[in-house]
């Protein structure tokens, strides 16, 4: 109803309006070093970025000289793509609806007899018939309907394994099933995320039927994308080209989001226009699709007016996905101002033309028909866009990634007074919110309500930390949560960062809580662990790829994010050993030089290529180690993305020292559609300041501010390192008091790279006065600390920057054997959790060690184009 939407987006708006407005810090006064300030928020232009983590201070080299990896939530937004192309959720219903009774207990002893002993092949039909213990099951199946419903049946319990053998079995005694019957399979694995399973399934249906429909190329081609899996739209098209079956505009939605995802913009348009050849005119459900599919190389200022434009001619449930999307763009760029804007105008009745400014000017980008764009004659009646849970958990998770307890409350306050239900993507975001804020109690307490049915799994949360008897301290929305791989995912984050989550053992906690819950782990589920092992364990490279490659022959397919954080343990490791850190190194910059050999620079396919041109070092064999990785993603098509780009800008502007190729690997990032955000501008800077340049990095950092990116306290930091590296205090401080102006709280690398260079320019008294007059803005100081040396000052300092360690000396031999042991045995319970599964009779099956690295397996092995 209208009041009824009116309603919910004006608590929306006052949520929005309250994060704005109580966002402005109070700064402390900074004595002696910048007088107290009044804080000024600067207004930003909107710009599309992620939030990309980074090193800053590297040219002192003192607090953090490792490559922060700038890892992305893993397929976040996924779910949100799939909603919109499929509409109606996943249904168990497979065919004829669910039956009123289950199949006869025999039936089922029979299905679980032949599993249980995990066999190497799996019976046909004829060995059924030839064992008297199995003899009544291929009678049963030739029996009206009793197949699909015995398939039905064990899809609504997750057996999806013995559901498609039933399948088979079935085929095999003369059963014949209807194409919207596996329509409706692969529409349950979807929703089970068993993608992988559903191009077998289309092959199966084409070879039993003797022809496939577009609906079941549909599905093929959305699990390739689902399971990064790329193809060309020239073999997308090809697809239906060969069976004789025209697609549809639903194909070429999927092929657009397929080429979003796997960042390349240019296949996107030429996609785009292929559809609008083939007859289907671009719809707002094509921005929806486009929106949902972008995040991932951000959004340009004509896209969000189009985007906006698209509002006015869209039903009520694209309107929502096409509202949610730019909020989720706007809130990667921390655009609070640009959110509220956009709540605003939505807000208002779809008649007003102040919904949508600038419609009359909307850019002509050569991507879609003009005439497409404009709007449509609005409706008679002035109906309203229609929020969602979605569009304020979009908003607490934003909150949640920066511990903002109070204005998360806040926002579950202004969903309760409109009315709106929190769902699971709610609990996950809270769950998050609590680890950061430091209550994992409470965070386990939705962990425990979501595991109310396996309450074996309950009994094992107190090993991580759980507190029964302690009543939660927030709301936890009890039977709202459900065991699901994203709650999973988000515990084993949770307790993998926390000081008292065990670290490893509580990660195998939560895989043996998964195991009892049926729940599978996946590629994010990987790439958490990896991410720990980086950050937190400090692991070499060469046990990190060790691990991915043992987990590849549990059928794991490496991700871009798996890779990211590969090349980043490498990145820092060469960095180190190539690059002395610290005070003590010298202050003269170092040039940039051409590079040869290896180090030429990279023609455009090998931008495109999965590394974007990195190459890895060939000490201590990483190159060949890393071979069947990275082919395999090139097989499956996989491009390079911004975080790849960003590594490789760090790489050429701080190992290899090379400002020029920086500079080429920067324009042709921007070439490929994607934008720049505060990491790669940071990277940039580091290069400039590397080679002494320190007014092309100023000049940098306000081109930055004027393509709309967030100057944060990382890049001011950087220009003051680099200030320091080259012994210029005065310089220094400048810029130190120039950061403050702008309302910008210093943090321990700022501070550190400001007393660096007092130390540099061997002011040691004044590097001592300067620290411990700054040593309150981030922590009281005891009265001990303020007799002890500046080395002892500034060891202790440093240690409050505990987050960011620095890089690890090397281990020895009987910590790097620990390692690898304590690898193998979480890896033996990832293959399980993975759903690897291994014959009865092999004893390794709970303390599964990894492959031999002498070879490549068959299934890794590099192809040949």
């Amino acid at each position: 109803m209208p009041w009824r939407a009116g309603r919910d987006f004006r608590h929306l708006y006052h949520a929005a309006h309250n994060i704005l407005e109580r966002s402005r810090i109070t700064l402390h006064p900074i004595c002696l070093i910048a007088k107290p300030l009044h804080f000024s928020p600067a207004l930003w232009r909107p710009a599309a970025a992620l939030q990309l983590n980074h090193s800053h201070g590297t040219a002192t080299g003192s607090v953090q000289d490792s490559v922060d990896i700038p890892i992305l939530p893993a397929d976040e937004g996924k779910e949100m793509v799939s909603t919109i192309l499929r509409w109606k959720p996943p249904s168990v219903h497979v065919d004829g609806g669910p039956p009123e009774v289950p199949p006869p207990p025999n039936i089922l002893s029979i299905i679980d007899s032949v599993f249980e002993s995990h066999p190497a092949r799996l019976p046909t039909l004829a060995d059924l018939k030839r064992s008297t213990a199995t003899s009544e099951l291929a009678p049963y199946l030739r029996l009206p309907q009793r197949a699909p419903a015995l398939v039905h049946y064990l899809l609504g319990a997750k057996d999806h394994r013995s559901a498609l053998w039933i399948i088979r079995v079935a085929v095999e005694g003369g059963y014949s099933f209807s194409p919207k019957f596996y329509g409706r399979v692969a529409e349950t694995l979807a929703g089970l995320n068993k993608w992988k399973l559903i191009p077998g399934l289309m092959s199966f249906a084409r070879e039993r039927l003797g022809y496939t429909t577009t609906g079941l190329l549909n599905w093929r081609l959305q699990a390739l994308t689902e399971s990064r899996h790329y193809l060309s739209l020239q073999d997308a098209l090809d697809m239906f080209t060969k069976d004789h079956v025209r697609p549809s505009r639903f194909t070429y939605h999927l092929v657009i989001s397929m080429h979003l995802r796997n960042h390349d913009l240019h296949a996107a348009m030429a996609s785009i226009r292929a559809m609008e050849s083939a007859g289907f005119r671009v719809s707002s459900r094509t921005w929806a699709v486009i929106l949902a599919s972008h995040r991932s190389l951000g959004i340009t200022p004509s896209a969000r007016t189009q985007a906006m434009a698209a509002l006015q001619t869209a039903d009520d449930r694209t309107a929502t996905a096409i509202l949610n999307n730019i909020v989720q763009l706007l809130l990667d760029v921390h655009d609070m101002n640009s959110v509220v804007e956009v709540l605003s105008m939505v807000s208002q009745p779809r008649g007003d033309p102040r919904s949508a400014p600038g419609v009359d000017s909307i850019p002509e980008d050569g991507a879609v028909a003009r005439e497409d764009l404009h709007p449509r004659p609005a409706p008679s009646h002035p109906s309203q866009v229609f929020v969602n849970v979605s569009t304020f958990n979009k908003l607490l998770t934003y909150l949640a990634q920066q511990a903002d307890l109070e204005r998360s409350m806040g926002i579950l306050q202004q969903m309760q007074a409109a009315d709106i239900l929190p769902n699971g993507d709610t609990t996950t975001a809270l769950m998050r919110l609590y680890f950061n804020c430091d209550l994992p109690n409470d965070a386990l307490h939705i962990v425990a309500d979501a595991l109310r049915d396996f309450p074996a799994a309950i009994l094992l949360l107190p090993r991580i930390g759980f507190s029964p008897t302690t009543p939660a301290e927030h709301p936890i929305y009890p039977r709202t949560a459900s065991p699901t791989i994203r709650l999973f995912n988000t515990l084993i984050w949770g307790v993998l960062q926390a000081q008292d989550g065990k670290g490893l053992l509580g990660l195998k906690t939560a895989l043996r809580m998964m195991q009892i819950a049926n729940i599978d782990a996946d590629a994010t589920t990987v790439a958490i662990l990896l991410s720990y092992l980086y950050r937190g364990e400090s692991a070499r490279p060469r046990e990190m790829i060790r691990t991915v490659r043992a987990l590849m022959s549990a059928g794991v397919a490496p991700t871009a994010q798996h890779l990211h954080v590969l090349v980043g343990a490498m990145l820092r490791e060469e960095r180190v050993v190539g690059h002395a850190v610290g005070w003590m190194v010298k202050s003269s910059p170092d040039r940039s030089s051409s590079p040869t050999g290896d180090q030429a620079k990279s023609d455009d396919a090998q931008y495109s290529h999965p590394t974007a041109g990195i190459t890895f070092p060939r000490r201590l064999r990483y190159r060949a180690l890393m071979r069947p990785i990275v082919q395999s993603l090139v097989d499956r098509g996989v491009r390079s993305d911004r975080v790849t780009f960003a590594l490789r800008i760090k790489h050429d502007a701080s190992v290899r020292r090379d400002l020029d190729g920086a500079l080429a690997s920067f324009r042709k990032m921007v070439e490929c559609g994607m934008r720049p955000n505060e990491y790669h501008y940071g990277a940039l800077m580091e290069g400039y300041t590397n080679a002494g340049d320190m007014r092309g990095a100023a000049d940098l950092m306000r081109e930055a501010a004027d393509a709309g990116v967030r100057i944060d306290v990382k890049m001011h930091t950087i220009l003051v390192a680099g200030y320091a590296r080259l012994a210029q205090p005065v310089q220094a401080l400048t810029a130190f008091r120039a950061m403050v102006a702008l309302g910008i709280r210093p943090d321990v690398p700022a501070i550190d790279a400001l007393v660096s260079a007092f130390f540099r320019a061997r002011r040691l008294g004044a590097a001592r006065r300067v620290l411990l007059k700054l040593w309150p803005q981030i922590a009281p100081i005891s009265d001990e600390l303020r007799q002890a040396s500046l080395r002892e000052l500034a060891v202790a300092f440093r240690a409050l920057h505990g987050s960011k360690k620095v890089a690890p000396e090397r281990l020895s031999s009987q910590e790097q054997r620990i390692m690898r042991w304590r690898l193998r045995d979480i890896t033996g319970d990832l293959k399980v959790a993975l759903g690897y599964r291994r014959r009865k009779g092999d004893t390794e099956l709970r303390h599964a060690r990894s492959v031999a690295l002498t070879r490549a397996p068959d299934y890794t092995r590099a192809k040949t184009r």
